[in-house]
């Protein structure tokens, strides 16, 4: 018996998945995702082109050394909806040299404090920061952030960095002596503000975490000598599902998004403040009868990623479900995807109201 037929009745791009969980039980993961274009005024309508699944997901200007711009979108499971903006922020008027960055989805309300570009100098005889620069736009990026590598140090042995953010900038460790010209961030949290040198505010930003960063990176479970010798390949014992999730946490609803959520964005699009509400769509339903009497798989997916790019006005949604096979992907005889109130969208048409 070959792979299961599929037949996809939405206008979205439907992937089913096949992967593993934490104890390698085989799973069914079928993945929805809907691309909608971004109007300044008005309701999300159905693009043209569906965006593939992003499996391997993609950095900035495609430099492996470079933050994320999307996050591989091939997780087995999420235990919410990860919200992420891509883009930059815009200045209302010429001379702006500070704003207020601001994503409201829902139940979530950030703020994000942008400043023009800065460094530390000596004044007499103490520390001071430079008056911002002016700036017509900034990069929504980490790299704008606080964090970094101190490599002032002579001995490379004592090279650090800040392992909430590796890419950022302003970062020096405890006892490091004065850089006179080190440039701060330009993104920092209204609550945390850099005021003084050897400060470490929380890095702040509206984008994908990397897997590898704190403090997501705890929830990666303890690869130690008693996991190599007892559990390895296995996942450790405790390994979180939180890892999987890659938005910051307070970008995080466990709750799970259903569609509908009024979103309001600020100074990160040309024109200064946009507001829309998320596609009101049915979740997607997957069917899928099993061979041998085993049950069928009937899933309704869960809405786990809104991903808002005001760069290229573009709306991402991505609808996930996870089901535990007995040993294969032959089990499924067929796959058919459906999605209440969206088979009859056509590009262009615009999804609920504005």
């Amino acid at each position: 018996m070959g792979h299961p037929s599929t037949e996809n009745r939405t206008p979205f791009i439907f992937e089913p998945l096949f992967l593993t969980d934490e104890v390698l039980r085989p799973l069914f993961v079928p993945v929805v995702k809907a691309t909608f274009d971004l109007k300044p005024r008005g309701a999300p309508v159905l693009a043209e082109e569906q965006v593939p699944l992003m499996v391997a997901g993609e950095r900035w200007d495609g430099a492996e050394t470079s933050s994320p711009r999307l996050e591989p979108e091939s997780a087995f499971t999420k235990v919410g909806t990860d919200v992420v903006l891509l883009g930059h922020a815009h200045a209302p008027k010429v001379g702006t040299r500070e704003l207020l960055a601001e994503l409201h989805v829902g139940p979530i309300h950030k703020q994000v404090r942008v400043v023009g570009d800065r460094t530390w100098f000596k004044s007499l005889g103490g520390i001071g920061i430079t008056q911002p620069l002016a700036f017509e736009r900034i990069p929504l990026r980490y790299e704008r952030s606080f964090g970094g590598w101190d490599k002032s140090a002579q001995d490379a042995a004592k090279h650090t960095f800040e392992p909430r953010n590796p890419l950022g900038t302003g970062f020096r460790a405890k006892g490091s002596r004065f850089e006179e010209g080190l440039r701060l961030p330009n993104l920092e949290s209204p609550t945390e503000v850099l005021k003084m040198w050897g400060q470490c505010p929380t890095p702040t930003g509206f984008g994908f975490i990397e897997p590898h960063w704190q403090p997501r990176a705890s929830y990666a479970g303890t690869y130690d000598d008693a996991w190599r010798k007892s559990r390895s390949p296995l996942l450790p014992k405790d390994f979180d599902r939180r890892f999987l999730n890659g938005a910051p946490k307070d970008q995080l609803v466990t709750e799970y998004l259903r569609g509908g959520e009024s979103v309001l964005l600020a100074h990160v699009a040309p024109g200064g403040v946009m507001g829309f509400k998320l596609p009101a769509l049915a979740a997607p339903r997957v069917l899928a009868p099993r061979a041998r009497g085993l049950d069928d798989a009937d899933l309704e997916l869960k809405l786990d990623t809104v991903v808002i790019d005001t760069d290229a006005m573009k709306l991402f949604l991505v609808w996930r479900g996870t089901f535990t096979l007995q040993r294969e992907p032959t089990e499924l005889r067929s796959i058919q995807v459906t999605c209440d109130g969206a088979e009859g969208l056509v590009p262009g048409q615009p999804v609920g109201p504005g």
